[in-house]
């Protein structure tokens, strides 16, 4: 019989969050940890445009009916309140680690494009393959526009470290003379309060070549995402988790060490090039 039995819709609070109507097996589910809600609801849904960009926490497919209306957020509100705003989606890259977040037939029916781009949100910042991608996707998005102009919305789980990470190597990739600290800034005035990763942030300057300024630090974790806690008071995990918690830091970026990435494209270098890459500088 399993939870057919037992299905009887009741009245659920969550961490003080009226969820609303729901079955008891979505409310074994919610407290379970499988449906992190809490830290999604608070979450601001989207941020400023950056460069065609929009930054934003994963939309919710109306199968996750427990959410009172009030506090959805699927790609049916997503599309309504850019059209408010003079917008039409035309790409939408998911970050996320899990394809379980919604589907995309709303999308299809717009004629937006998905690309999905598999980032793990804890434990690692993304791979130099999937930043490429996504470079790769949103200057083709943008090259390609012709008679009107189309938007990008970028989200991961919560649409701050992710995907402040991808759309930050974007802007240096694309914008001449621009520096790490400056484009840090820029996306944390988009999406305040900006990347909260330590990891993430020492990346950049790792990855480009520039020292840190001792006065850039990582934003105080905002009060949405102390919510993220089960029901003895534990942080909760999840490989697809964008939360601030982040990967022990290592401070050896000395400029002289082994190039590893092309600096304009990002590219991966072979292993025998390294040598070179190596020798050379320090020859010079």
């Amino acid at each position: 019989m399993g939870w057919q039995a037992t299905r009887v819709d009741e009245p659920f609070k969550w961490m003080g969050h009226s969820i609303g109507t729901v079955t008891r097996p979505q409310r074994h589910l919610i407290q379970g940890g499988c449906y992190r809600v809490t830290c999604w609801l608070d979450c601001p849904p989207a941020g400023n445009e950056i460069c065609c960009m929009i930054p934003s926490k994963v939309p919710l497919g109306e199968s996750y009916d427990c959410i009172l209306p009030g506090k959805r957020y699927s790609f049916k509100q997503v599309i309504h309140q850019q059209r408010v705003l003079g917008r039409k989606l035309g790409l939408v890259i998911d970050l996320t680690n899990t394809s379980g977040y919604y589907q995309t037939t709303d999308l299809t029916k717009e004629g937006t494009k998905h690309v999905k781009i598999q980032c793990m949100g804890r434990g690692s910042v993304p791979d130099n393959p999937s930043v490429n991608q996504f470079v790769y996707e949103v200057s083709q998005f943008l090259l390609r526009q012709k008679h009107s102009k189309k938007y990008i919305l970028v989200h991961c789980t919560h649409g701050y470290n992710r995907t402040g990470y991808m759309i930050i190597h974007y802007l240096m990739r694309s914008q001449i003379s621009m520096s790490v600290t400056q484009a840090i800034a820029i996306f944390a005035e988009a999406r305040p309060p900006g990347i909260s990763k330590l990891d993430y942030i020492e990346a950049f300057y790792a990855f480009y070549h520039e020292r840190k300024p001792e006065n850039v630090l990582c934003p105080p974790m905002p009060e949405w995402e102390r919510s993220e806690f089960d029901l003895n008071g534990e942080a909760v995990t999840d490989d697809d988790d964008d939360g601030g918690s982040a990967a022990p830091v290592h401070e050896s970026h000395e400029l002289d060490a082994v190039m590893t990435n092309d600096d304009i494209l990002g590219d991966e270098i072979s292993w025998d090039q390294q040598d070179d890459c190596g020798t050379s500088a320090i020859n010079s």
